[in-house]
């Protein structure tokens, strides 16, 4: 069964917000389908065989339409989630943002385009399953009603990535916190164990069996618990730990192989070793 979110709202209220946080979550997201090409892209994410969750987002002019073709495929668990935000909420974001309603290029005033939208989003509100207003909400608490709403209740896990790598060709760009072991044993002047990885049992041994290890991940762990929750609450679906020694073929890899098996009981967690 594939999980399908169909997402509109008023123009404004918080769309592309909540394509990022299903994206975070592991989603395949896509945003502004035209209405010809609904049809074609539900039979290729049905046909495919490659896609688990997607988040679709749509204008509200072609919602309902959107939503009666996914209700025929038998493939699609499927939720439709409408987003609103008070009209004085909106004409502040324009204000700040500078961005335009997409209506006012057609000749609309804000206002007109605004009033619309809420007519439109009416006119589709009886087949909404879940309903989000964002006028009093910021980005973390709107994050965390998605996933109250639909991404809990799909059982998704909050999920872990670690990943090893070396200073020497530089730091990942999607890598949120980074751990540095390179004040741990250093197999590397170890004869035998040189031309070795973090992964065979001889490195991983000599590194993760040092007292400076087991001294180390104790306080690792201690901080992770804490930071990998309080990620959780915010509404966050993903956090991806970077672990980094010089070369990123020793000690960074047995760190992160331990952490990822450490944790795998509890998040879904994943692990990559970028230098080896």
């Amino acid at each position: 069964m594939i999980k399908l979110v169909i997402i509109t709202g008023v123009s404004g209220s918080g769309k592309t917000q909540a394509l990022y946080t299903f994206e975070e979550a592991g989603y395949y997201v896509i945003d502004n389908v035209p209405e010809e090409v609904i049809k074609p892209l539900f039979d290729t994410i049905c046909f495919s065989g490659k896609y688990v969750k997607v988040a679709l987002a749509v204008p509200l002019v072609n919602a309902n339409q959107t939503y009666e073709i996914a209700k025929n495929y038998k493939d699609f668990d499927t939720r439709f989630l409408g987003i609103t935000c008070s009209r004085e909420a909106l004409n502040e974001r324009y204000r700040l943002s500078r961005r335009r309603h997409p209506l006012e290029s057609q000749g609309f005033t804000l206002d007109n385009a605004l009033k619309r939208d809420y007519e439109l989003l009416e006119s589709v509100r009886e087949n909404l399953t879940d309903f989000i207003d964002t006028t009093k909400l910021d980005k973390n608490q709107f994050s965390k009603a998605i996933h109250n709403s639909i991404i809990g209740i799909n059982g998704d896990k909050f999920s872990v990535m670690f990943m090893s790598f070396g200073y020497k060709r530089s730091v990942p760009q999607d890598i949120e916190t980074v751990f540095d072991v390179r004040l741990l044993p250093n197999p590397y002047w170890v004869p035998e164990l040189k031309d070795m990885n973090g992964l065979d049992a001889p490195v991983r041994d000599y590194v993760l069996n040092a007292p400076e290890t087991k001294k180390y991940l104790q306080n690792v762990i201690k901080y992770l618990d804490y930071y990998l929750e309080e990620l959780k609450k915010s509404g966050k679906g993903h956090a991806n730990i970077g672990i980094a020694c010089s070369g990123g073929q020793h000690r960074s890899v047995a760190i992160a192989q331990y952490l990822f098996e450490y944790y795998q009981g509890k998040y879904e967690t994943s692990v990559s070793h970028r230098d080896i």
